[in-house]
């Protein structure tokens, strides 16, 4: 499987990246343009399972370029029932009496990911 970004947009049209561990020159590109995506307020929704439903997509937080992959918030029910995970680790969540998510790592090689600008509007 090979890992795709589908941006979507409305006036120069959509457009798609791909992660293909065959090109290395492709993935670093496509690498960088994710990292900038990030960094100018793109969503990035990497989708991380499917229900009945349809597909589910959790939000990109981070792209580590070194190893290709997303970094997203874990949620609760990612996490073990561990005393140590219980421990909630930021001011806010100990307020809030929650347990911080721990992040997950997603390779782009075989991610599915949309990408939404944050102009796009509706």
């Amino acid at each position: 499987m090979i890992g795709t970004v589908a941006i979507l947009n409305v006036s120069a049209g959509d457009t798609k990246l791909t992660f293909d561990p065959k090109m290395p020159a492709e993935v670093a590109r496509a690498a960088k343009v994710v990292k900038d995506m990030l960094r100018r307020g793109f969503a990035l929704l990497v989708e991380v399972g499917s229900d009945d439903k349809g597909p589910l997509y959790r939000r990109v937080h981070d792209f580590d370029e070194a190893t290709t992959e997303y970094i997203i918030a874990g949620t609760p029910d990612d996490q073990d029932d561990s005393h140590e995970q219980k421990q909630a680790s930021t001011p806010r969540a100990r307020r809030q009496g929650k347990a911080a998510a721990k992040p997950r790592r997603i390779p782009a090689q075989t991610a599915k990911v949309v990408a939404v600008a944050r102009t796009a509007g509706g």
